[in-house]
């Protein structure tokens, strides 16, 4: 007796889970109804004249409407006949709809649909958000404008600064470093080395999602220096690739040391970037090892000139304050500065750029830029021009302004140059 109970009690739960699995919640979506209650039918046993239109086909209001995996119920009949709520199917979030086992996203962040309809979001901290962009815009009297760029958008800030700066702090020996001074004597009010030698300076690169500023404004800076120093003759344009994928001790998409970028450039040279395109990322260095030949790595020299050795730099200096960096750059070129990235400039969009409150303690980075220029606002406001290793669809058109004369976000601590070995074509000429 007691295991016919058994066996009674086990088939009775079976066909309560046929019936639950049975049941199609999803058939409300598309056909929502009413059936079962527009007729207030709900019948007991089977009676096939219980049944209603759906479709192309019938739904049935009678308790044995589930009684195989067919799930012929009308879409409202549990709600109705048995007063149960409807199972959460989806979850609204941001004006979407999606499914209670799917995810959608905001912004950066992952969401989930939970049970009661409740959406659960992760709370990492994006790179740019409205909040932000509404926070520096609502500032009066800042002196520089944001705006939300689609780059950044679904990206969390943390792989903002792990990739899209890429300069470490500088370290003892760029601190120790020559300190040049420079006469400052009649230096104009405003002056940019793009507007002075436009034929000279270097197109503005976008590193991409590589944390490669250390290697793009050294070689930015180099290559600009080797077209103003040569007088024209060698315009070229050095392979940040070169350094990225060769250098020791660094670690390439992942960040590295000035020193350590201009140290290459000085031991060992490099080739153009025609030679040995940038490609965003590290791999296995090309460089025939023990080689300083352009033509026995398949390059070549810029045109007019029989250069056949690596483009190579003297040893990097450092300027120590404000006059000497602009005297260096009106007689020499760009030079490289670092400065301490907060999160408001990644929205940065036009104006002269000074970190705002809007960061809220966010954490912070280093980058690497190259100062071509200097100038001041109607109101006195001094600033730097800098060009960026974003590409040209950040801030205006890839450059950027930043106060000029305190030290803004450390711009001015650590700035560096170094004189380009050109090609000594005079005495190519007189041989």
């Amino acid at each position: 007796m007691a295991v016919k109970c058994a066996l009674l009690a086990l088939s009775l739960l079976l066909l309560l889970l046929a019936v639950a699995t049975a049941y199609d919640h999803t058939l409300k979506l598309d056909f929502p109804g009413p059936y079962c209650a527009r007729q207030n039918t709900c019948c007991k046993d089977r009676r096939d004249g219980c049944s209603l239109p759906i479709s192309t086909t019938l739904c049935y209001c009678d308790e044995f409407c589930d009684r195989d995996d067919s799930g012929d119920c009308c879409p409202d009949y549990r709600s109705f006949c048995f007063n149960e709520p409807d199972p959460v199917l989806s979850c609204l979030h941001n004006g979407i709809y999606f499914h209670k086992y799917n995810t959608t996203w905001d912004n950066c962040n992952e969401c989930r649909c939970l049970d009661g309809g409740r959406v659960q979001c992760d709370t990492d901290l994006c790179l740019t958000d409205d909040e932000l962009v509404h926070s520096v815009n609502s500032i009066h009297e800042l002196g520089w404008s944001a705006r939300k760029y689609d780059e950044w958008w679904g990206h969390k800030y943390s792989e903002g600064l792990r990739l899209r700066l890429g300069t470490k702090e500088p370290t003892y020996r760029v601190k120790a470093m020559t300190r040049l001074s420079n006469p400052t004597n009649d230096l104009p009010r405003q002056f940019n080395a793009v507007e002075k030698w436009s034929r000279y300076i270097s197109d503005v690169p976008d590193q991409g999602w590589c944390g490669s500023s250390w290697v793009l404004s050294t070689t930015s800076v180099a290559s600009d220096r080797f077209a103003i120093q040569s007088q024209g003759k060698e315009i070229v344009q050095l392979s940040p690739q070169n350094i990225l994928s060769c250098t020791r001790r660094q670690q390439g998409c992942e960040g590295g040391h000035l020193d350590a970028a201009w140290r290459y450039l000085h031991k060992k040279g490099v080739v153009d970037e025609k030679c040995y395109p940038y490609t965003q990322q590290r791999s296995s260095c090309k460089i025939r090892h023990n080689s300083r030949s352009l033509k026995a790595n398949g390059c070549q020299a810029t045109p007019g000139v029989s250069r056949d050795n690596f483009y190579t730099v003297g040893p990097a200096y450092s300027l120590s304050h404000e006059a000497d960096i602009m005297a260096e750059i009106y007689h020499s070129g760009p030079v490289q500065a670092t400065m301490r990235i907060y999160r408001d400039f990644f929205s940065y969009s036009g104006g002269v750029y000074r970190q705002t409150a809007a960061n809220r303690g966010a954490p912070t980075g280093f980058h690497s830029v190259k100062l071509v220029g200097w100038g001041q606002e109607h109101d006195g406001v001094k600033y730097w021009i800098a060009a960026n290793s974003w590409g040209p669809w950040w801030g205006e058109h890839g450059y950027f302004r930043i106060q000029r004369g305190s030290n803004e976000c450390g711009i001015e601590e650590y700035v560096l140059a170094s004189w380009p070995d050109v090609y000594n074509y005079f005495n190519t000429k007189s041989a």
